[in-house]
């Protein structure tokens, strides 16, 4: 692949989570990119870390906080609490443009955390045959 084909692979990946209302984690994670080595590294930056952000959604991360929670907050009516609810308010919800944000554990979002982490594992792999050419 070159140059061109990771930075349209990097603004295809950008233009992706603004359509499903993910812009707020698109501007964090490319306000933190600094000083750019070139498209694929960047394209590299921007995976990890988004597969960092998807991560966090995933079975895995939110069970152990549900079961923490589990352990210490008890319902009113006694019933087992699945997520958790976080609203938000005044500037933070014009950020994001959401009412609220829902964390209840999701395995999809573990999967997809696996398939970005092959992607990446993928484009090493062929950056390094590109490289030894």
């Amino acid at each position: 692949m070159t140059n061109e084909d990771y930075y349209e692979i990097l603004e295809s990946t950008r233009r992706m989570l603004r359509k499903f209302g993910l812009s707020g984690v698109d501007e964090r994670i490319m306000s933190d990119i600094r000083g750019s080595e070139g498209p694929f590294w960047d394209l590299i930056y921007y995976l990890k870390h988004l597969t960092e952000e998807i991560a966090l959604g995933s079975d895995a991360q939110i069970a152990g906080v549900l079961r923490r929670v589990r352990h210490n907050v008890r319902t009113e009516a006694g019933e087992e609490i699945l997520g958790i609810r976080l609203d938000l308010v005044g500037e933070d919800r014009e950020r994001y443009d959401m009412h609220h944000i829902d964390f209840a554990p999701d395995p999809v979002l573990g999967e997809i955390a696996q398939e970005l982490r092959s992607l990446i594992d993928d484009l090493y792999d062929d950056h390094d045959r590109n490289s030894n050419r």
